[in-house]
């Protein structure tokens, strides 16, 4: 079976190694292929894979934000289908919002498709089959994200945001809000300006020593 492979970078963020796994996974040959949204600095381990291929290239579209699916792939799904009858199926990876009218007309015409999917979908159900691609993280995404072991030691010094106060004295979090809803209650009372400064004097004290 000869393959049309239409990959968007865009879509996701996918390393090769986790495109080429992929693509193993396909029972036939690839006769064309085309990478969307191709950045030679972004994309540069994808190279050796154009290369062998002769894969063609199109640069990033900067106004995507109404449709997520370049429309230059579908075009090109529905033209190498009409024009290319040596080619049997389609390997496609591309973000599955806006694509289920390609997909559709891909089987119209007779065309086995396969997409590369992040997780089980409506979308992927519609598609002759799907492979599950493993996520990219991108350079600097998991600096703010602690590792699952120093999360588990976190948690058992888990703390009320910006309180300092830990989970487990709840107690004193319910006085705290007591206090604060006593003292909100009081200022909507105050009919006279010292009393409303008084009030407000309060709060913030109150504010400032726990929050």
């Amino acid at each position: 079976m000869n393959y049309a492979v239409l990959v968007d970078l865009n879509s996701m963020r996918l390393s090769y190694d986790s495109f080429a796994k992929a693509l193993s996974t396909i029972d036939g040959k690839v006769a064309y292929a085309k990478l969307y949204g191709y950045n030679n600095k972004r994309n540069n381990d994808f190279n050796n894979f154009i290369k062998t291929y002769g894969a063609e290239v199109a640069l990033p579209v900067n106004n995507r934000k109404k449709v997520r699916i370049d429309i230059r792939q579908v075009i090109d799904a529905i033209t190498i289908a009409c024009t290319h009858k040596s080619v049997d199926a389609f390997f496609i990876i591309c973000s599955e919002l806006d694509s289920i009218a390609m997909i559709n007309a891909l089987k119209k015409l007779g065309k086995r498709v396969v997409m590369g999917i992040q997780s089980p979908s409506f979308v992927a159900e519609q598609c002759d089959d799907s492979v599950l691609l493993e996520r990219m993280v991108a350079d600097g995404e998991d600096n703010d994200v602690l590792p699952i072991k120093q999360k588990s030691e976190q948690d058992d010094k888990e703390f009320l945001p910006y309180t300092g106060i830990e989970s487990k004295k709840i107690d004193e979090m319910k006085k705290i809000k007591a206090e604060l809803s006593e003292l909100i209650d009081n200022k909507k009372r105050q009919k006279n300006d010292i009393d409303i400064g008084q009030g407000v004097l309060q709060l913030d004290d109150l504010l400032k020593q726990y929050f």
